[in-house]
This record gives C-alpha cells, sequence and structure tokens, in this order.
C-alpha cells in the first residue's frame, strides 16, 4: 500500500497505461480520493469528470477507459465480492457510462496488487495488457486479432501458463468498433452495455488478463465477519434468494413470468408486451437446456445456467445464458419463442463480444421498420428480415459482429441507425438517451418509467423502483399510480449509486 494508506479493502494502488507512448506506471491511491468517492463507480466518475476534455470522440485516443473495483471486491462480502465497473465515454449514447461486470476479473486484478486500471491513448498494433503479482506489462496481440471472446480468453491462458488468470477481452464486435460491443471476461460474464468493448477497440487493446496471489486486509476483522455472517442468514432464508427459491432454482429466467403477467415485455420492437410463444423461452424451456450451475466469485445464489444443445440445427451450442435481458431482447422483441434459438444467438453475441440486450432491440427495431416497408431486401443484403424468422435473427447478428452490408448500418445501434436510414425510422425507435431499452416495458411501471427519464443510463440496474412495482421486493408498490413515486426514485437511485461506489450485486438486495 501507499505509504501513509492504511484502510482495509484496498490494494492503495492505480495502474496507469498510455498505449500512445508504450508507458505502464504506479501511482498511489491517495487517502482523500478514497474517502471522497470510495470506489468502484465514485472512481470512474471522477476521474473522467478531472482527465477528459468535454466533446472528446468516444473512440478518440484522448478517451479513457477506467476498469475499477470496490474495497469490497475479492473479499468475503457477499454480494460485494465479484464485480468490477468499466466507466468510459460510451460511443453508443456519447455520454459518461458505467458497466458492470462478475464473475473473477474484479478479484484476481485486486489480488495482483491494483484497485483500479487507467488506460488512454492508441497503441501501434493490437495488444494486451498481462498484470500479474504487482507488476504489468504491454504484449503483441496481433495473433489474436479476429479471434472470439472465447478463443482470445483460452489463447491468453495458455500463453501466460497459469489457469488462475482471469481474462477481460473483446471480440471482432469490438475490434470493428461496433457501438455496442461489450468486455467478456471468464467465458460468459459480460461488461454488457454502453460500447465499452468498442473503446477498447479503437485503442487497439485486444484484452486485459490479470493473475496474482495478494492478500486483501481488513481492518476489523471480528466485526467483518459478524457482519459476514448475518448477511448470509438473510439470504439463505429470503423467500427470492434462498436455497431452492426463485434466483436459485432459475436464475433471471423466472421474471419471464412477472413480464407476462404484467405486459411488461417487449414485443415486436415494443408492439405489445404479452408474447403468446413465452412458453418457450421461459425459465422451464430453460432448464430442460441446463447442464450445471454456474457462480461469481464468493456467490451463494448462483444465478447464472450453462446451457447445452445436444441435437436439432443448434445442436453443439454451449453457453452461459440465455438470461432474462436476451430472452427478451433476442426472444420476445424478435418473436423468437425457441429457446434453442436464443441461446444460439446469445452464444453469437458472446463471441462477437456484443451487448445482447441492443443487439436484439436492434434487430427487433429493423424487422419492425422492414414489415412496415420502410426498408426492403434491397436495404437488407437479401435477408427476408420478418419477426419469428430465426434465420433472419441469425444472419443478422452475424452482418453486424462483422459490419457487413445492413450489418454495418446496425452496428451503430438503433438511434444512429435511424438517422442513416432517414424515411421516418426514428419513429420506431425506441431509446432513452441514445440507449435501448432493456427488457421492461415502462408503460407497465410508471414509476420505473420515471426513470428512464432521470437515469443517466438504463434504470433497470440503477433504480430498484421496479422490484417493488414488479414483484413487491422488498415491498409493494402500486405500479399504477404516480403518487410519492418522485420521492422513491430518488431514494433508490441515490442507494444504488452507493452501492454502484461499493460494486454490490443487485441481485441480492431481492434479499
Amino acid at each position: 500500500m501507499s505509504s501513509g494508506f492504511d484502510y482495509g479493502g484496498y490494494m492503495g494502488k492505480i495502474l496507469r497505461v498510455d498505449l500512445s507512448q508504450k508507458e505502464v506506471k504506479e501511482e498511489p491511491l491517495e487517502k482523500g480520493f478514497v474517502e471522497k468517492f470510495i470506489g468502484g463507480k465514485g472512481f470512474g466518475a471522477w476521474l473522467l469528470y478531472r482527465e477528459l476534455k468535454a466533446g472528446v470522440d468516444p473512440l478518440s485516443p484522448e478517451n479513457k477507459l477506467v476498469i475499477a473495483t470496490g474495497p469490497l471486491t475479492g473479499t468475503a462480502a457477499l454480494g460485494y465480492s465479484a464485480k468490477y465497473v468499466i466507466t468510459t465515454k460510451s460511443p453508443l449514447t456519447e455520454y459518461f457510462y458505467d458497466s458492470y461486470c462478475g464473475g473473477f476479473f474484479g478479484p484476481r486484478l485486486k489480488f495482483a496488487g491494483f484497485d483500479m486500471i487507467v488506460v488512454e491513448g492508441r497503441a501501434d498494433k493490437p495488444v494486451y495488457l498481462w498484470v500479474h503479482d504487482g507488476t504489468a506489462e504491454i504484449k503483441d496481440a496481433s495473433h489474436l486479432w479476429g479471434k472470439t471472446t472465447h478463443e482470445t480468453e483460452r489463447m491468453i491462458k495458455e500463453e501466460v501458463g497459469d489457469g488462475k488468470t482471469s481474462v477481460a477481452c473483446i471480440g471482432p464486435a469490438g475490434e470493428r468498433k461496433v457501438r455496442f460491443a461489450c468486455v467478456t471476461n471468464d467465458f460468459g460474464r459480460q461488461a454488457g452495455r454502453g460500447g465499452s468493448g468498442a473503446v477498447f477497440g479503437s485503442k487497439n487493446l485486444k484484452a486485459i488478463a490479470v493473475r496474482g496471489d495478494k492478500k486483501i486486509t481488513i481492518t476489523k476483522t471480528e466485526e467483518f465477519e459478524i457482519a459476514v455472517k448475518e448477511l448470509r442468514e438473510i439470504i439463505e432464508t429470503s423467500p427470492t434468494t434462498g436455497k431452492d427459491e426463485a434466483l436459485q432454482k432459475f436464475g433471471t429466467p423466472a421474471f419471464v413470468l412477472y413480464a407476462q403477467l404484467t405486459g411488461g415485455w417487449p414485443v415486436r420492437n415494443w408492439q405489445r408486451g404479452f408474447f403468446e410463444r413465452a412458453d418457450g423461452i421461459d425459465a422451464d424451456a430453460v432448464n430442460k437446456i441446463v447442464v450445471r450451475h454456474t457462480a461469481c466469485f464468493g456467490c451463494i445464489i448462483g444465478c447464472g445456467r450453462m446451457v447445452e444443445v445436444k441435437s436439432g440445427p443448434y445442436e453443439g451450442t454451449r453457453v452461459e445464458g440465455p438470461e432474462y435481458e436476451t430472452l427478451g431482447a433476442l426472444g420476445a422483441n424478435c418473436e423468437i419463442g425457441n429457446v434453442e434459438a436464443v441461446a444460439y444467438a446469445h452464444l453469437l453475441c458472446d463471441e462477437y463480444g456484443m451487448d445482447g440486450i441492443t443487439t436484439g432491440m436492434t434487430i427487433g427495431f429493423a424487422m419492425d421498420l422492414y414489415e412496415r416497408g420502410i426498408i426492403s431486401k434491397e436495404d437488407t443484403g437479401g435477408i427476408d428480415l420478418k419477426f419469428g424468422s430465426e434465420e433472419a435473427l441469425i444472419a443478422m447478428i452475424k452482418k453486424i459482429g462483422n459490419r457487413e452490408g445492413f450489418g454495418d448500418v446496425l452496428a451503430e445501434g438503433v438511434k444512429k441507425a435511424a438517422e442513416k436510414i432517414g424515411r421516418n425510422a426514428d419513429y420506431y425507435a425506441p431509446v432513452v438517451k441514445g440507449l435501448e431499452l432493456p427488457a421492461w416495458d415502462p408503460r407497465a411501471f410508471w414509476g420505473y418509467a420515471l426513470s428512464c427519464a432521470i437515469s443517466h443510463r438504463d434504470p433497470h440496474l440503477s433504480d430498484f423502483t421496479l422490484g417493488r412495482e414488479l414483484a413487491g421486493i422488498p415491498d409493494k408498490l402500486d405500479r399504477w399510480t404516480i403518487e410519492g413515486k418522485a420521492r422513491i426514485v430518488g431514494l433508490t437511485e441515490e442507494h444504488v449509486a452507493a452501492n454502484d461506489t461499493l460494486i454490490h450485486c443487485i441481485f441480492y438486495m431481492f434479499a
């Protein structure tokens, strides 16, 4: 730790990387900085505010990536132990954006000796960053360029010769600067929204690999252990997060039922809120192809699901997911009622390194334009882009990931694609602040609708009003009233923002 730094939970170091200058250096994590901003989103927001010039192009060398942990990342604190956050100026929204990710990368970054990595500049050729045991080096990644995320992770792990390495990387979509490209780690966890993968690609940064054995100091060990024990009891006895309850039994696909019952699902580019073929992509349908459950570092809920398709046209598909959001975006929104097709579409998004929400919402938008006659086969390159077509969905995912043909237009996201297409296409473009909505219809939840209006990003993870309106968690809130909602939305936004400085998994709030 840096001199005079005596707070537990922190490693006391920032890693600065200038790719243009090929420089890597350490900086101390200052005590005053920690006292003001705590970690996670707080660290990223302040650094970008202080160091980015107004009007900077998100895909220019001047934009920065802040990869930050929280003080409880890598500890035994349930719900706080696994996550990290990437903050940057988004190429999709062109605003500040914070995107969170689970798995093992965040803890291993701290075990490698750092609380945060700040990346700027642009390498003159593809590179990856290797951070291990308090040291860091920039390594050539020319042989990795063009590889999928899964291939990249495997190749880097083989190269560094350590199975306990976590790799956060981009796929071909990030290399081609698809505006909603994501960053993937641990073969199935994504910093999904906002296009941080495109920022990686703009810097010729293929990946960051981390590994280490350094210990995280806990200042008050006895009190910490008591708090963790109490938290475990709450989680294990909760009717939502406890053993054999919804989140453990089904994972996020359990929310499909709630969305159907409330009419809050996106169907046919948000034309309807109820999907007649939902039984083909609901929690029971997903469970039929589940081969094992998965969990992030230190998690006792284990909402992840590894699925495998063992026969039929999608035989061989093996992927962590699909989860609620991709069942909604790639499934209901495109009128695909086949869980095996959605699983394969989810796998393609993972391998190309694209946000599954924006991918599905963008293709659903294009299907809507196609059926209304605003675009035609001449625009789509011969693809019959009708709702319900599995072939069209899969073909267009590949086109977007490679920026080929009409996929190059859709790779800009709904807002910018609508502007390029013209012909009144923007009338059918459901976005908030340049970002595609997640798979919850704000027309069905009025507090959540207010959150959509005021949040700096998609509000399904930045506000807890939806949980109260949808399922009465932690208490029931009438979804059809506006009375008292402004105060509640404001308080929950502040609550979640505070948790985002610690980097708390929102599913633990369900307990």
